[in-house]
């Protein structure tokens, strides 16, 4: 694989915040990685963004992951009231495709870097295909759906606020996978498949696609599974 870089870019109509990536010059075509959210320790050295980051390298993809503004280097600040990222990831886009009129642009995202991309795409982001990995459809709405969010469970008395997104992937302006572990509790396949979406479903996986109670890093082999999917849709005819 080729050797990562390190990169600094400002993000789209913030340029008083820089953002920091890798970079890995694996061909003409983009791949822009977007990771989970920056208030629950989401990172681009999270495991699963930097096994698809990988992944798209070796498929011969131009592929950047980096840091959503207030993490790690990257300057600026995010609070729970604040919208979603598409600025930072617009930035991304931006410094991929440089001068390209018309790149020819994929994008993967986890969690809330998939939330990030799907609402990006419907602002008119240049991306051709997207996949959006543990797209959380509902978010946590008590103690009891955050407990199972880490036990990887159904439990008791849980509760739940949805999200915009299952109507949002459902009119996408371009194709879109979403992938979710079984034991994800905030991805609802069935209220994806009546808004028409049908979700790719990995057995025995939680939202960290991890087979494991807690936020245990996912194995090798289970990586691999969620790569090759991720590869095989971005490179689909």
């Amino acid at each position: 694989m080729a050797t990562s870089t390190s990169v600094l870019f400002p993000a789209r109509r913030a340029t008083d915040v820089t953002l920091e990536g890798r970079l890995l010059e694996g061909g003409a075509a983009c791949c822009v990685v977007s990771h989970p959210h920056p208030l629950a320790s989401g990172t681009m050295d999270h495991p699963v963004v930097v096994a698809l980051w990988e992944a798209a390298g070796r498929a011969g993809y131009r592929s950047l992951r980096y840091n959503f503004r207030g993490v790690g280097a990257s300057t600026g600040s995010l609070t729970r009231a604040s919208p979603l990222a598409t600025d930072d990831l617009a930035g991304a886009i931006d410094f991929l495709s440089g001068n390209a009129s018309d790149p020819a642009l994929s994008a993967i995202g986890y969690s809330y870097g998939a939330r990030t991309t799907l609402h990006a795409l419907h602002a008119g982001a240049p991306i051709q295909r997207a996949v959006l990995v543990g797209l959380p459809t509902r978010l946590p709405g008590n103690r009891a759906a955050m407990s199972n969010l880490l036990l990887g469970r159904r439990i008791k008395d849980e509760q739940y606020k949805e999200t915009p997104d299952l109507d949002l992937v459902a009119s996408a302006p371009v194709p879109v996978l979403v992938i979710a572990g079984a034991n994800d509790p905030l991805v609802e396949p069935k209220e994806l498949r009546l808004r028409g979406v049908e979700p790719l479903i990995l057995p025995g996986l939680n939202h960290f696609f991890s087979r494991r109670l807690g936020n245990q890093p996912a194995t090798q082999k289970d990586l691999a599974l969620l790569t090759t999917h991720a590869l095989a849709f971005l490179q689909a005819d």
